[in-house]
């Protein structure tokens, strides 16, 4: 019991301190607060959206940005603000859904490896050797090639080629919490490694993972436009911002607003989680500031 308490005082702690340097580093809050927007703009997506994201205007083709078309249309006369919508709420689910697989996977498998040891742990981590040498892109080209071009099926192929890392960190951690002095007090009060697990080790890998998610969400986000730039992605009509981007290519000097809009909100997407992983590094772990 005693060990119990100390352990919630301590994480307690720990979090309020970590919140503090967090809300430090201004270009951090920033991006949450972007983030955040863009999250509940995702949500409420055919509410916001003006025009259904398929829906042609063969009378307005290549319109420029204007009060009616707020981001200008494409060729087929699409409202660009619409299909970028749906392009960001497709990418979040995707970057989002991803690293929920990434973090079943690579929690239960580094888990198992770093508290079993022996046999166990170098069998499961050859496997994580494999998966981790395999060129990530190409394996998702595969698993899409395989399983289909639709949305789950992407974000399957994602987190079934990102787990690697996660699995290395959990087990790293694994092993080193697992001999803590206070891991070692809740054993000889005859506790069960189930319980030690969910109780003492898990909770002290939060900070980690998480900063392991944020930088893994938008490595989804880019993996996904690649594979919708190169005609492996979801299938048209439905937007990507990859598949925006390459359509838009061929227009670029007469339409140019046909390419700046999707690579603007895929820029500053993929800025401002890299700044939101960058802050949440630093505030768990004070050290790397040094």
């Amino acid at each position: 019991m005693e060990v119990a308490i100390k352990q919630k005082t301590r994480r307690a702690s720990y979090w309020s301190a970590a919140w503090r340097r967090f809300k430090r580093n201004k270009m951090a809050v920033a991006g949450l607060i972007y983030i955040i927007i863009i999250t509940i703009a995702a949500i409420f997506t055919p509410l916001i959206a003006p025009y259904p994201y398929d829906e042609p205007h063969y009378a307005y083709t290549f319109q420029p940005p204007s009060a009616k078309f707020w981001f200008g249309t494409d060729d087929l006369g699409r409202d660009m603000f619409s299909r970028n919508l749906y392009a960001m709420r497709n990418a979040l689910l995707i970057g989002f859904g991803s690293q929920i697989v990434v973090l079943i996977i690579g929690v239960i498998i580094g888990s198992i490896a770093g508290f079993r040891g022996g046999m166990v742990d170098t069998f499961l981590m050859r496997v994580t050797d494999i998966m981790y040498a395999f060129p990530t892109f190409l394996f998702n080209v595969i698993l899409v090639t395989v399983m289909g071009r639709g949305l789950f099926t992407i974000l399957v192929a994602v987190g079934l080629t990102g787990w690697a890392g996660m699995a290395r960190l959990v087990r790293g951690m694994v092993m080193y919490l697992k001999h803590a002095e206070f891991v070692e007090a809740a054993r000889a009060l005859g506790a069960k490694d189930s319980y030690i697990i969910r109780k003492y080790i898990l909770p002290n890998m939060l900070g980690p993972i998480i900063v392991s998610l944020a930088f893994g969400i938008p490595n989804g986000i880019w993996v996904e436009s690649g594979l919708a730039l190169i005609g492996m992605g979801v299938r048209p009509p439905m937007p990507s911002w990859g598949n925006m981007i390459g359509a838009g290519l061929g227009y670029i000097m007469a339409f140019p607003h046909m390419v700046i809009f999707p690579v603007l909100t895929f820029a500053l997407t993929l800025l401002a989680f890299t700044y939101v992983g960058d802050g949440l590094r630093d505030a768990f772990n004070p050290r790397s500031e040094v």
